[in-house]
């Protein structure tokens, strides 16, 4: 699959769940990623464990919601 193929589904894909969940969903790039790690690690690892088990169980409650498997299983 080609690079522009993957983007453009992805960019779909980001806007049919927005319109679904009514969240504002926007592509990322590397510099966006690289920011984000950047401000998580001004955070104690047990308090960015806590934020990432919620956000895992959260994508889990949407995608079912949606009718989609859920991305993490439990563990």
């Amino acid at each position: 699959m080609s690079n522009i193929l993957t983007e453009e589904t992805t960019a779909g894909d980001l806007g049919e769940l927005s319109r679904k969940t009514g969240l504002i969903v926007r592509p990322l790039d590397a510099e966006a990623v690289n920011k984000l790690f950047v401000e998580l690690e001004k955070y104690d690892a047990g308090e960015r464990r806590e934020t990432f088990d919620y956000l895992k169980r959260a994508l889990n409650e949407t995608r079912a919601s949606l009718g989609a498997e859920p991305v993490y299983t439990d563990e």
